[in-house]
């Protein structure tokens, strides 16, 4: 089932961090297994309980009561040179106090993938509702997200290969009051591979990514960078990529363009210390587009802990750093664009833990726990809050 993007995606990394752990902890019994087993289907569920002590996450923002859930069905052939995965869900969320903000989001995703013969990629589809607090304004926000993306590897001679991708994605926020600006980005890139050893990629690349907001305003973005993928360091296995991006935005009429650069970073390393415990680390930086139309420049930095203490029993452990500098932005109304948030300086910083543990009741059942911390220092009082959250989660798979 697929979990929502979301511009500070700290405050329920904790919470999607002890889910996942929930699932990819049960056994893949197929509930259905045909065509001698390489067409299977699966069956997903869960039903959580918690407390989060800050729901628009804002300074004067009260706490509530939730109860969650999901049901899914998974799809996945193996069989001939195309392989399918496919997916179907729907997840609930009702609040004791804040009904106004009870959801019911459906989701759906098909991907078509070669893993075989001279050329190799995938074309993947996704169509979901999210229902999330959204930090930048302090509000709870409801969206529809669409997206297609494509992705292909050639390789050209001996140890060289290119690859590229070309993307679409849409926000598109159910919104009444016209504060939030739907946004449409694409995405265009090419990378090229060498095999410097038979555990380890370099490459160099270009990203060329499109954002059209609702409220008139586009930003373009340049980026080139060089990286390593597989074995990046010692134990360290990922890829990482680190290079410079030029973001140009324009504005309707007459409005002159501005102009920003900045260091542009994607790193995601494993650390197996040992059968029993391995961990993550994710670093970011990059520009991107806030749900108001307001172009920042974030960073970011997660380290991910996971302990396997017997065959049913463990752990996970999070913490997380980011920051959130608003560089312009062009809001509903506005006679033109304005420096940083509405006209102020505003800079975000956040902080956030998290610990989670699962337990498997039996082959198809397993009992999840997980509390997630995060503080939000800002240079605007209304934007500087704290947020704990606490639940507990039975989920299954068939």
């Amino acid at each position: 089932m697929i979990r929502p993007r979301f511009l500070h995606p700290a405050p329920r990394r904790a919470a999607a961090g002890a889910l996942l752990s929930l699932l990819t902890a049960l056994p893949a019994h197929a509930l259905l297994r045909f065509n001698e087993g390489r067409d299977q289907i699966y069956v997903t569920a869960y039903v959580g309980a918690g407390y989060d002590s800050n729901v628009f996450t804002r300074a004067d923002s009260d706490g509530d009561l939730t109860i969650t859930g999901g049901a899914g069905m998974e799809y996945s052939r193996r069989a001939g040179l195309i392989g399918v995965n496919a997916s179907l869900g729907w997840d609930f969320g009702t609040f004791a106090t804040f009904s106004s903000e009870d959801f019911l989001n459906p989701s759906a995703s098909l991907e078509f993938s070669k893993g075989t013969g001279r050329t190799t990629g995938s074309v993947q589809l996704h169509a979901r509702r999210d229902s999330r607090a959204d930090p930048t304004v302090g509000l709870r926000t409801d969206l529809w997200n669409y997206g297609v993306n494509l992705n292909l590897r050639y390789p050209v001679i001996e140890r060289y290969s290119i690859a590229g991708n070309i993307g679409w994605s849409r926000s598109d926020y159910v919104d009444e009051g016209g504060l939030f600006s739907d946004l449409d980005t694409y995405t265009l890139g090419t990378d090229l591979f060498y095999s410097w050893r038979s555990d380890r990629d370099l490459f160099t690349g270009y990203r060329y990514r499109q954002s059209d907001a609702q409220f008139q305003s586009s930003s373009f973005d340049h980026s080139v960078y060089a990286g390593v993928s597989g074995r990046i360091v010692s134990k360290l296995s990922g890829s990482a990529r680190v290079g410079w991006t030029n973001r140009t935005t324009t504005y309707p009429g007459a409005i002159p363009d501005t102009t920003n650069d900045g260091l542009y970073a994607s790193v995601s390393s494993t650390w197996p210390v040992n059968q029993k415990v391995a961990f993550t680390l994710t670093l970011s930086e990059d520009f991107n587009v806030t749900s108001t139309n307001f172009q920042t420049r974030g960073s970011s930095a997660d380290l991910v802990g996971r302990f396997s203490h017997t065959v049913k029993f463990s752990t996970n452990a999070s913490l997380g750093v980011g920051r959130t500098e608003f560089l312009s932005g062009y809001a509903n109304g506005a006679a033109g664009p304005t420096q940083g948030f509405n006209g102020a300086d505003r800079t975000d910083h956040y902080l956030t833990a998290g610990f989670g543990a699962t337990y498997a009741i039996n082959s198809h059942f397993t009992l999840g726990a997980n509390y997630g911390y995060y503080q939000n220092w800002s240079d605007l009082s209304a934007y500087q809050f704290r947020r704990h959250s606490v639940g507990v989660t039975l989920s299954t798979r068939w």
